[in-house]
């Protein structure tokens, strides 16, 4: 393999073929440019394709928008005046649910890099196990405890804070998507290639099945009018489309509801373990709907790479996706309940911007300690190409040599 960018975007997208084309060529056109080429290329090239083919999606716009906008409705009046405080009068927390992805693919995106690694966790055997999934406290529930703490620190600046809103309100979201916590082998279901027989009739991955096809198929049901897929143009604003799904949802929240009656136990962990215990609960809880759902077809057999995904797949899985939607929506109101009860401080928070690099130093399994939020160039952080155990390392030097061949 050489190092020349045409060449490597085909290798990629062979490899991950549901990455848009743009995504790697920004990738590896940086990578190129740091890189004499041999088998430091080839390590680069592995570790770009391991981190872009996870950040290529997660929920899409819609489920991120409904977990959003139905946690709104639900969090407290304490609550919410702190976060008008941070983000100003009227802000509804669906306004900027997908940032947190908007920012990997802009044309700022290579100063955003660190962040990849906080959408997702990658586990074996459908077992979450923090210590070896969560290195460095860099996965998506080392995000979440990190900028949960971070909205009650009046030490950073309001940029800061306000950051650590939209971070936390996506990341409640993606914590929720099973293949979020899907098998580190096929990197959450994205390198099983499948045609579906629902929601356009295409062929894309499982992990997008996930994310944004389900819910394509269920709103298009739903619309009243001529409906527009997610990926069609992430930029559109899609409201008219995600709060016919936010109001079905909202609906079986409600008293009466067929969810209503499930608050409690969702909440049951929250309540009486905390923050940081109940978090790892909701990775466990997606690892093992990954296993049970998203990876089983509708014979009981695991999906196959190039198999097909039939209408029976959709009809058995939407409702496992609706609830997901409707745990994060109330999972995300208690967290931010439960961080601004008795915040009582009226300092405001400052409104200069932090140049110091924050730094990772808890080593337990348990420490919260916050993974990096800033960095201080366009070079990812060295934390943010932490890959999830021996066994990535094993497969990024097998790639590396087999590729130098």
């Amino acid at each position: 393999m050489s190092c020349r960018l045409d060449e490597l975007v085909e290798f990629a997208k062979d490899f991950a073929p549901a990455v848009p084309a743009g995504i790697w060529r920004r990738r590896l056109k940086i990578i190129i440019s740091v890189t004499a080429g041999g088998v430091l290329c080839a390590l680069r090239v592995a570790s770009a394709l391991l981190l872009a083919a996870q950040e290529a999606s997660s929920w899409g716009p819609d489920g991120h928008a409904v977990v959003a906008e139905l946690a709104d409705t639900r969090m407290s009046a304490e609550a919410r005046k702190w976060i008008y405080e941070i983000m100003g009068e009227g802000y509804r927390l669906a306004t900027s649910a997908s940032w947190a992805d908007s920012i990997l693919h802009g044309n700022d995106s290579d100063s955003w890099q660190w962040s990849g690694p906080l959408h997702y966790v990658n586990v074996d055997n459908c077992e979450f196990v923090y210590s070896r999934d969560c290195q460095n406290n860099m996965c998506v529930a080392g995000a979440i405890k990190n900028y949960t703490a971070q909205l009650t620190n009046t030490s950073l600046s309001a940029e800061r804070r306000q950051e650590a809103v939209k971070f936390l309100t996506h990341f409640m979201g993606d914590v929720h998507q099973p293949l979020h916590a899907g098998r580190y082998t096929d990197l959450g279901g994205n390198t099983i290639g499948v045609a579906i027989n629902f929601a356009n009739y295409e062929k894309t991955n499982l992990h997008k099945v996930w994310d944004e096809k389900l819910i394509d198929e269920y709103e298009e049901e739903l619309y009243p009018g001529t409906y527009v897929q997610q990926d069609a143009d992430y930029d559109m604003d899609r409201t008219q489309y995600w709060s016919v799904t936010a109001d079905e949802i909202g609906r079986d929240l409600n008293a009466g509801g067929k969810y209503a009656g499930k608050v409690a136990s969702w909440l049951s962990k929250c309540e009486s373990l905390g923050l940081d215990v109940c978090v790892n609960e909701m990775v466990q809880e997606s690892a093992s709907l990954a296993c049970m759902v998203a990876y089983v077809n509708v014979d009981g057999a695991q999906v196959q790479n190039n198999g097909s995904l039939s209408m029976e797949y959709y009809n058995s899985r939407i409702e496992t996706v609706r609830e997901q939607l409707a745990k994060g929506a109330v999972r995300l109101a208690w967290v931010l309940d439960n961080a601004f009860d008795n915040f009582t401080t009226t300092t405001a928070a400052p409104s200069t911007t932090s140049t110091t690099t924050p730094t990772t130093t808890g080593t337990s399994s348990d420490s919260t300690t916050p993974p990096p939020t800033s960095v201080p160039s366009t070079t990812p952080s060295s934390d943010a190409v932490t890959y999830h155990g021996r066994a990535w390392m094993l497969f990024v030097g097998i790639l590396a040599v087999v590729a130098t061949l």
